[in-house]
């Protein structure tokens, strides 16, 4: 049951996330939904880099949110197991280590660019 629920939360993530970019392409100009096929400069290549950290970052947040509520409601029905216990507690550090990870990997980026002088968009 948790791997079917885990495959749920999965398949709901990722349509969530897909949704809006469909969304986009569904304007009457089809022109925003085809990215440019050429990088010139480095810094189409750093707005690149930025745009799908930044993707990569709202999942992470997506994800770290759901692995923090599936902590909560294991730790609420642990009935006092220890097992059960470490297994929320360990839900809940991965999910924070993963957040900060994220945010680190964003502001290397962000960092990166901004030495080399590029443009860096942020989605968020």
């Amino acid at each position: 049951m948790k791997k079917f629920l885990t495959v749920v939360f999965a398949f709901m993530a990722m349509l969530m996330i897909v949704s809006p970019a469909l969304a986009v392409c569904t304007q009457a100009d089809p022109s925003n939904c085809i990215p440019p096929t050429t990088m010139s400069t480095t810094a189409d290549l750093f707005n690149l880099l930025s745009k799908a950290t930044s993707w990569i970052f709202v999942v992470l947040l997506f994800m770290a949110f759901i692995f923090i509520i599936m902590g909560a409601f294991t730790y609420i029905s642990s009935k006092g197991d220890p097992k059960a216990i470490t297994l929320a507690k360990n839900y809940i550090i991965y999910a924070l280590i993963g957040i900060v990870v994220g945010v680190l990997a964003k502001g290397l980026i962000l960092a990166v660019c901004s030495i080399m002088g590029a443009t860096c968009v942020l989605l968020f």
